[in-house]
């Protein structure tokens, strides 16, 4: 279903209106398998607190067939480079290589998140993705400036440099915009082939409103959530004095909070396939560019491999981190899933030597070895590096009664680990 331009001026013109799309109606929260026109409001208002010409018609026809319509709130929807609130845990580091998910910005902003791993031009440059709006503000960026790794708000500077702006969307006052993107130029070592909490970054991909959606971000970390309306037509506001008009964006339930944008959302299937660019939200929503946008403006962006993956490679604060050769991605990655499964999240330590810092119910340091036999001396790289009297190290794998499992501690119980 298209809709009629004539028929999203004519919402759009009602008050409390900031954009419009198609997508499925909710109902009590739960999507429907009926497509209607979704009104987007900044604030939901009881019909009797509206003028008679602002009140949403329940159907509209098109075509001569009559579309219900779904008024939902999404409330203050702007950019999401603000550092709002503080960094999660491990990222605001310094990291080198840098994974995708941790804290990036222009000098001239506070902080937002770098998107990708490397990625190809069409030209043959090695860059990373992330948001104009992080890389290139608005009246004072240029091609070539630095582009800091942590971002400005996370005690970036000069020397924390990971590459250059390379090329980025203008973002249009007067004209629809269709992404919010810009490309930095990297060296490919100083980059990482994973999504910080998620796993190794296995390209682009396109998939539906039934999938679950995952972004990995500079503030809220590894979150979820699910598409609820393609085609938006929306207004945002951070960019200029009045709201910014975009279209052909995407919308999704709330999993974003300022400093977040230039995180990839996607879906965990073989590893992180991305399908957009997060770019705007607010408490009840977020706004994303498919990637097919993102590579009409820059052309195509072939994933290239990074640095070194495995346990401990420099991040945080400690960029002479040790490259880690003990760890294996593949490895890693399933690590690191049932990880997220069991304990609700897993991120990438700051310190060298150590796989996952895990920060959840139960906390606890991640020693990653290719052989039980090198997992100790590995266990004991991590316990120089965290408080073992609370927070207890797991090595993977470990050796108990001549069988290869994962020893968690005396105070824990064993967490098996699944490697296919």
């Amino acid at each position: 279903m298209d809709i009629p331009e004539e028929i999203r001026d004519d919402l759009e013109s009602r008050a409390n209106v900031v954009g419009t799309c198609r997508g499925p109606k909710r109902v009590r929260g739960q999507a429907t398998g009926e497509e209607v026109i979704v009104v987007l409001v900044s604030r939901k208002l009881p019909e009797s607190h509206l003028a008679e010409t602002d009140r949403i018609p329940a159907e509209i026809e098109i075509d001569g067939q009559r579309v219900r319509t779904d008024v939902q709130e999404v409330g203050d929807v702007r950019t999401q480079a603000t550092a709002s609130r503080p960094a999660a845990p491990d990222r605001k580091g310094r990291f080198r290589p840098a994974p995708a998910g941790v804290s990036l910005g222009h000098p001239e902003i506070t902080a937002g998140t770098l998107g990708s791993p490397a990625l190809e031009t069409e030209d043959g440059r090695t860059v990373v993705l992330t948001n104009a709006h992080v890389a290139a503000p608005v009246g004072v960026a240029e091609t070539g400036d630095d582009i800091l790794q942590p971002g400005p708000a996370d005690g970036g500077r000069e020397d924390d440099a990971l590459g250059t702006l390379a090329a980025f969307s203008e973002i249009s006052s007067d004209e629809p915009n269709t992404t919010d993107s810009a490309l930095v130029e990297v060296d490919p070592g100083d980059v990482r082939d994973t999504v910080l909490g998620v796993g190794p970054f296995a390209g682009f991909t396109d998939a539906g409103t039934d999938a679950t959606y995952t972004k990995s971000g500079r503030t809220t970390g590894v979150t979820t959530g699910d598409l609820r309306g393609r085609d938006v037509r929306i207004r945002v506001n951070g960019y200029h004095d009045e709201p910014t008009l975009f279209t052909g964006v995407d919308l999704f339930g709330p999993m974003s909070a300022g400093g977040d944008s230039g995180s990839l959302i996607g879906v965990v299937d073989g590893g992180f396939r991305a399908t957009h660019l997060l770019f705007a939200g607010s408490d009840r929503a977020t706004i994303a560019a498919p990637m097919d946008a993102v590579e009409a403006e820059h052309g195509e962006l072939t994933p290239v491999g990074g640095g070194d993956d495995g346990a401990g490679s420099g991040g945080g604060d400690d960029p002479a981190g040790d490259d880690g050769s003990d760890g294996d991605a593949s490895l890693r990655a399933a690590v690191e899933r049932r990880l997220v499964d069991a304990y609700g999240v897993g991120t990438v330590s700051p310190a060298s030597d150590v796989a996952f810092r895990v920060a959840g119910p139960v906390p606890m340091v991640v020693a990653l070895a290719s052989t039980a036999e090198a997992a100790p001396a590995a266990a004991g790289r991590a316990l120089a590096a965290a408080d073992a009297g609370t927070v207890p190290v797991l090595a993977y794998p470990a050796t108990v009664e001549d069988e290869t499992v994962d020893r968690l501690g005396a105070r824990l119980t064993l967490l098996p680990v699944a490697t296919e």
